[in-house]
C-alpha cells in the first residue's frame, strides 16, 4: 500500500513538471519566444513597414518604392524560418507588398 502511494506521488508529481513547462537537463532549444534577439532582428522590420500599411495613400511614390524595396528586402530572412511561420509571415509581406504596389501603380496613373 505504500509503494502504490509513492508511485501515485511520482506520477503526479511528473505530471505537474510537464504542465508546468519544466525541462530536463540539457532539454529542447528555446522557442520562438525565447531566441535570440539578433536572430529576430527582421521582425522589427517587418513590423515597422507592415504597420504603415493605413497610410499607403499618403505616402509619396519615393516613399511607397522605398516600402517595397524594404519589403523585398525581407524576403530571404521569411524564407529561413521554419514552415509554419515562414507560410505566414511570407503571405502577411505578400499582402503589404501588394498593398504598397498597387497604391504607387495608381499614384502613376493619376499623374498621367
Amino acid at each position: 500500500m505504500f509503494k502504490a502511494k509513492i508511485v501515485v506521488v511520482l506520477l503526479m508529481f511528473m505530471g505537474l513538471v510537464g504542465l508546468c513547462g519544466l525541462r530536463e537537463i540539457g532539454g529542447s532549444p528555446p522557442s520562438a519566444s525565447q531566441a535570440d534577439p539578433a536572430r529576430e532582428s527582421w521582425r522589427k522590420e517587418f513590423d515597422d513597414v507592415c504597420s504603415k500599411t493605413q497610410d499607403a495613400m499618403t505616402f509619396s511614390q519615393e516613399e511607397l518604392r522605398d516600402l517595397i524595396r524594404r519589403c523585398d528586402a525581407l524576403l530571404p530572412q521569411i524564407e529561413k524560418l521554419d514552415e509554419s511561420r515562414k507560410k505566414v509571415y511570407l503571405g502577411r509581406l505578400q499582402k503589404c507588398r501588394g498593398l504598397y504596389a498597387y497604391v504607387l501603380d495608381a499614384k502613376k496613373n493619376e499623374k498621367k
